[in-house]
Formats: C-alpha cells, sequence, structure tokens
C-alpha cells in the first residue's frame, strides 16, 4: 500500500515511470473485469485504455484518490456502463443498483488472490509450472499431460507434487490459497 502511495506521488508531478507502473500492475486485472461488463475484447482495451488516459490527464488531482485500485475498478466500471448505454445494450438495473462499492471489492478481492497464485506459479522451475497447469488448472489427465510434454506418468506425477510443495512453502501465509491447494 505504502509503494502504492509513493507511484501516487510520482504520477501527480508527471513521473511517466510511476504512470508505465501502474498501467503494467493494473491493465490485465482491468481488461479482464471490463471485459465482464462489455464482452467484446476490443471494447475492453479500449475502456481500459480510456481510463488509463483519463488518470493521466487528472493525474494533478491524484491527492484526492484514497485507494487507486478501487478508483480504477471504479472508473473501468463506469465507462463500461457508459459504453452499454451509448450502443442500447440492456444494463439490467438491478444489476447496476447491486453492483456497488461491495461488488467492487469482492472483484478486486477475487483479483489480488488470483495475482498472487500467478506470481507464485510464475517463479515456479519451467517444468514443474509446465505441469501444474496442465494439470491443476487445464485439467488434463496424466496421461495426455505425459504426450504432450514427452515425458513419463511418473515424471507428470512427481513434478506436479513438486510444484504443490513449492507453492505450499510461497504461499504460507495465504489460507485461502493453501485449502485450494490442498484440495488438489
Amino acid at each position: 500500500m505504502q509503494e502504492l502511495n509513493n507511484v501516487l506521488l510520482r504520477l501527480k508531478q508527471g513521473d511517466k515511470e510511476a504512470y508505465r507502473f501502474l498501467f503494467d500492475t493494473f491493465y490485465p486485472r482491468l481488461y479482464m473485469f471490463s471485459l465482464k461488463y462489455v464482452k467484446d475484447h476490443f471494447i475492453a482495451e479500449e475502456v481500459v485504455g480510456d481510463t488509463f488516459l483519463k488518470l493521466w490527464q487528472k493525474r494533478h488531482k491524484v491527492h484526492k484518490i484514497e485507494n487507486i485500485k478501487s478508483y480504477l475498478y471504479k472508473m473501468v466500471r463506469n465507462t463500461s456502463y457508459d459504453y452499454l448505454k451509448k450502443t442500447d445494450h440492456n444494463v439490467r438495473l438491478d444489476v447496476k443498483s447491486h453492483d456497488s462499492f461491495t461488488l467492487t471489492n469482492d472483484y478486486i478481492i477475487e483479483e489480488e488472490v488470483h495475482a498472487i497464485l500467478i506470481k507464485a506459479l510464475e517463479s515456479l522451475p519451467p517444468k514443474c509450472r509446465k505441469v501444474f497447469s496442465l494439470s491443476c488448472i487445464e485439467k488434463l489427465k496424466y496421461k495426455e499431460i505425459a504426450e504432450e510434454l514427452q515425458i513419463s506418468v511418473n515424471t507428470v506425477k512427481s513434478q506436479r507434487a513438486r510444484a504443490i510443495e513449492l507453492l505450499k512453502i510461497q504461499l504460507k501465509g495465504h489460507l485461502f490459497l493453501q485449502v485450494f491447494l490442498e484440495l488438489l
């Protein structure tokens, strides 16, 4: 959190590296968030691009932002709604009224958990990561993984077990993710 506050201070001063940091950190998550609303990859990219453009244009006002994550998610949600209104897509009123700050916060938490898991996966040795992804995310069978990677089924089993053990160590402080790994 402190790091983000420092980034916001630098952004206010026109630091392009701070802007780049925010863009690189949040773009993929915000893109997926927008895509849930607009259901179009190109439009989702436009929505997030417009959001970051507005952030840059209003950078002198960032001192008013208490939580940059919530701020960006709200901007993307509102811009997505604006797009849907302009294109006469139906926006259910009950969804919009209940899609309040709480839903946005739930989504942010979900995305943060996802980001933690992805970061932990990226730190695995490449072979372990590939086997874990094919087995636990894509749900391929051991034999299918062995054929795809041209390794034995026993190697698939051992690499998968190794990946899970390494992830348990890395995600020790994240109870939800520990439970997820226990269920695999």
